[in-house]
Formats: C-alpha cells, structure tokens, sequence
C-alpha cells in the first residue's frame, strides 16, 4: 500500500498520534459508504438516483465504525440527529455529502436543517470570532448556545466538517477536512480547510502476492527446459531405425475419420 502522507498541524492539533490514521479511516469510510449506495441503487432497480440518496445517512454509520479505533471516544446522538456523531477529544467529526449546487471546494452546499444549524454553532477556534455574523433563516427560541449546551452533543466545544464529493456515476471523488460555518442559505464558508489524498485507496490491493511466491519474481526465473539432443561427432551421421519408425499396416489406411 501507498506510504501516508504527513500530517498536517491542523490534523496533528486535533488527532495527535492518530492523525495519519485518521485520515485513511475518512477516506475509506466515504469510499464504503458509496458503494453501499450503489448496492441500494442497485436492489432497487430504479433507473434514477433516489435509492443512492441514502448515502448521506449511511456515510455517519460508516465514519464511526471506521474511527472505532480512536481510544477514548465519544459515539453520541444529538437532539434532532437521525444518527450517531464521533466526539474525539472535543472535536464533532461531521460528516456531510456536498450538496446540489456545490461547486468546488469553494462553493459546497449542505442541506439545510435545524440540526445542522446547532451543530455548526459549537463554539470553537473559528466559529467563536463568526458567530455574531452568522444569519440564519430559522431561529431558536432563546439563546442559541443554551439549546446547543443541552448535553447531548456530549464533550464536544468544536465541530470539523468532512465533505464528502461523491456521485452514483463519479464514485468518490473528493474529501475535504476543515473548520467552517454554515450560511443561512446551505453555503459552507471555509475557515480551514484541505483535502485528503484519495490515491491511498486507489492502490491498495494491487500488490497482493501469493503466500509462498517471491514478490519480485521475473518471467525468466523459471528453469530452462532439458533436451535429449546431443552434439555429432565430426564426420558422423545420425542413426536412425527405420523398422521402429515405419508405422504398422492397420489395413484402414486412406478411410474417414468421419462418422456416417
């Protein structure tokens, strides 16, 4: 398998020692999320893309499962959530589809929903200095950070969005990882941001070797054949004998091998 890449001091601030682990688990997390959804797509046998459309629920199944390594952390569901959320050391990992009308990493769009508003007003490094400048459609009675403070997004004090560019036909194609806000009309304003090498996945698998084979076996390590023939002597002549060699009258000669 391909080398991980070096983390970064943002992946290094939030998972330490894990960060390179870290990184692989999202990446593959996204890539079996999509293909569940294709086997969904598949079973149902509808020519469009609604049955695909569960990605988005299965893809927070698949982070956690992924991330189950992480020692010491917090699997919660939030008030509103329809699934379970990762909490590691005060960090919400959130994942998410990019949305109809994302274009790029600079234009992705979440669905809009009471939840995710909550979720992306836990206070945290970038958030806390945008919070004032943020507008929602919808608003909360009360404050807002009393409704996200209700105890059921546990530890956490920060959120990192993990956007996940997929498609039935496209597969996956990007995973951003960063801090960002949510506007009132789905758009993702990014505060920190990168993406995840995907050439991980694409080679792993490709250098299996059989148990007992030598991996770098060549084509001409094979020993090379044995023949009966010898060298003649200088002014010598083959013998031959012609009685053994002469094939023995069956009294069939000249008829068919074809059946009447």
């Amino acid at each position: 398998m391909n080398e991980l890449p070096e983390p970064s001091p943002w992946f290094i601030r939030h998972f330490g020692e894990h960060s390179q682990s870290v990184m692989l688990a999202l990446a593959k997390a996204g890539r079996a999320a999509h293909e569940r959804s294709l086997d969904a797509k598949s079973g149902s046998q509808l020519t469009s893309n609604e049955a695909y459309g569960s990605f988005w629920v299965i893809l927070p199944e698949e982070v956690s499962a992924h991330l189950a390594f992480l020692p010491g952390r917090e699997v919660i569901r939030p008030t509103g959530s329809r699934y379970d959320l990762v909490v590691f050391d005060g960090t919400l990992i959130f994942p998410a589809k990019c949305g109809r009308g994302s274009a790029g990493a600079d234009r992705i769009r979440l669905g809009r929903s009471d939840f995710r508003r909550r979720v992306f007003s836990l206070e945290g490094e970038a958030s806390r200095s945008m919070q004032e400048q943020l507008e929602f459609e919808l608003e909360l009675e009360g404050d807002l950070d009393a409704a996200v403070k209700d105890g059921s997004f546990g530890s956490a004090t920060r959120v990192s969005l993990v956007a996940y560019d997929v498609s039935a036909r496209g597969g996956l194609q990007h995973v951003y990882v960063g801090e960002a806000n949510l506007e009132s009309s789905g758009l993702v304003t990014w505060h920190y941001r990168e993406e995840l090498s995907l050439h991980l996945l694409a080679g792993e698998g490709a250098a299996l070797v059989g148990l007992g084979e030598p991996a770098s076996a060549r084509f001409d390590d094979a020993p090379l054949p044995e023949s009966d023939l010898t060298l003649l002597k200088p002014g010598g002549l083959p013998s031959t004998n012609v009685e053994a060699e002469r094939a023995p009258e069956t009294g069939t000669e000249g008829a068919s091998d074809d059946l009447p």
